[in-house]
């Protein structure tokens, strides 16, 4: 039974849909809207905000008091590849860092229709490739919505190019197929306030542009998975992209992946987004925290702080 706040922030968001996104779909008009809904969410305690230009790419560090480290986040945000920023998604980012232990970097990589496929993935790339060239040991990668399609491609890229391996994956309700073929997008449609089937379409055309949806580097589910980090997905019951991460967890089962899937009742898209609000978002963002540190690695960074206590 979902709790009386998640109810309440369903209602809210129900209201604030039709104003800021069912009749308005221009991209600038929804990224104000998205950056004014984000917020109703608190930044969490004993996290620090840093902002900075990483790599080329506007950027910002989430770093928690006491982080190890030994591992470190990257996370791509989601907003349907349209919209969202490191600043829409600070307080859920904040509150992973928190709950892991360990430094988040996130960036505001480029936007469609301005920049459609395959700018957002090229950036991502670039971010990864100057972690590991300033000495970051196992990155975990993580994301939301489009953010976990992002990730799932990002890992692509990682094997093709031979590059360290992210020690581990982190998916929050990922959008994993642009061709749009899940039965819940329709199925979910009247119970998931946060995702209409329309905007579905738009933005993965958006995205997409001249280029072939069925591209694993656009739609993952397609992808090959076998040799994948171990992975954590988190979907909500309700969702329209509910099949994105269930038929992406049994290929990944499949392929010798260890992965984790978790299913909430009664979520909607990203219910993640509103920690600190809702009980269910805690819960879940705990459990990333877990996932993180259930990973069990030894680094130079580990070597070192032992060196520095004795």
């Amino acid at each position: 039974m979902q709790s009386f706040q998640s109810f309440t922030v369903k209602t809210f968001i129900n209201v604030f849909r039709n104003t800021l996104f069912i009749h308005k779909t221009e991209a600038n008009t929804i990224r104000v809207g998205f950056e004014r809904i984000s917020n109703i969410t608190k930044f969490p305690r004993f996290v620090t905000k840093e902002d900075l230009t990483y790599a080329g790419i506007d950027a910002a560090w989430f770093v928690p008091e006491g982080y190890g480290k030994s591992k470190t986040i990257l996370y791509l945000h989601g907003g349907g590849y349209v919209m969202g920023s490191h600043n829409t998604h600070r307080s859920l980012i904040g509150r992973i860092a928190r709950a892991s232990g360990c430094r988040a970097l996130a960036i505001n990589y480029r936007k469609a229709p301005e920049y459609p496929y395959p700018a957002a993935i090229e950036d991502a790339i670039k971010a990864y490739k100057q972690m590991v060239a300033d000495g970051f040991e196992n990155i975990f990668i993580m994301g939301d919505s489009a953010g976990g399609g992002l990730s799932l491609a990002l890992i692509q890229l990682i094997k093709k190019e031979k590059l360290p391996k992210a020690a581990g994956l982190v998916l929050l309700s990922p959008w994993t197929d642009l061709t749009l073929s899940g039965d819940s997008i329709k199925g979910k449609k009247d119970v998931d306030p946060m995702i209409a089937p329309h905007l579905l379409k738009i933005f993965s055309e958006r995205y997409y542009g001249e280029a072939d949806p069925n591209d694993p580097l656009i739609s993952p589910l397609f992808a090959e998975v076998k040799g994948f980090p171990p992975t954590l997905i988190q979907v909500g019951g309700n969702e329209t992209l509910l099949d994105d991460s269930t038929r992406l967890a049994q290929k990944m089962n499949k392929a010798g992946v260890k992965v984790q899937l978790d299913i909430y009742e009664n979520m909607m898209h990203v219910w993640q987004f509103f920690g600190g609000i809702i009980p269910e978002a805690n819960a879940a963002i705990d459990g990333i925290g877990k996932f993180v540190r259930s990973i069990k690695v030894v680094t130079k960074a580990d070597k070192l702080d032992v060196l520095a206590v004795y």
